[in-house]
């Protein structure tokens, strides 16, 4: 119906355009890993062709010279929100996002409360120096979560003031959206 209101978010449309490389994809696979409705999908890769950053053909759709640049340009600031299997939150799925290079930022409650707002059930979000720490915490991550600890290590690569946002949620869409919220606010980024 015209008028309806989107049923997604800014984060979705960032989410559907990280995933798209430049082999095509087709609109099914993107349903499927991405868990939006077909309509959405739809809706969202119109908005990335408007913008110059998708083509589409009977193959599948595939990012733009244009549209390999800007990925080119968010990845350089932070990694594709990843799916993990951490045991922190008993139930829930988790997921992880690094963002490299975040200048002076201040971790605080701010940016767990905006991953929050923004649905997921909890987060931590963590500062990587010599190692990976929960900041103003007296929590030893490294000690109390050891299996949870060596799969966020092998599953990113740190370097020295890298942050780690990893949420949780009953779904794997809630927790890549709400880290994709807490970038934003960090590293200003938009499609």
């Amino acid at each position: 119906m015209v008028g309806n209101k989107p049923n997604f978010k800014e984060e979705d449309v960032i989410r559907t355009f990280l995933l798209i490389d430049e082999k095509p994809v087709s609109r099914i696979e993107l349903v499927k890993k991405l868990s939006l409705g077909e309509g959405t999908i739809r809706t969202i890769l119109e908005i990335l062709k408007d913008k110059g950053l998708l083509e589409s053909n009977n193959q599948g759709h595939q990012l733009s010279k244009k549209g390999a640049e800007k990925k080119k340009d968010i990845l350089n600031n932070l990694s594709r929100p990843k799916r993990l299997g951490l045991n922190t939150y008993q139930g829930l799925k988790s997921c992880g996002l690094l963002i490299k290079n975040p200048g002076k930022v201040r971790i605080g409650f701010e940016l767990r409360d905006e991953a929050i707002r923004s649905g997921a059930y909890s987060a931590i979000i963590f500062r990587y120096d010599d190692d990976l720490k929960i900041p103003e915490s007296e929590i030893n991550f490294k000690e109390e979560y050891k299996k949870d600890y060596e799969e966020l290590m092998n599953k990113f690569n740190f370097e020295k003031n890298n942050i780690l946002i990893v949420t949780f949620d009953k779904n794997y869409k809630t927790c890549e959206n709400s880290a994709l919220s807490v970038a934003k606010k960090i590293k200003n980024i938009s499609i």
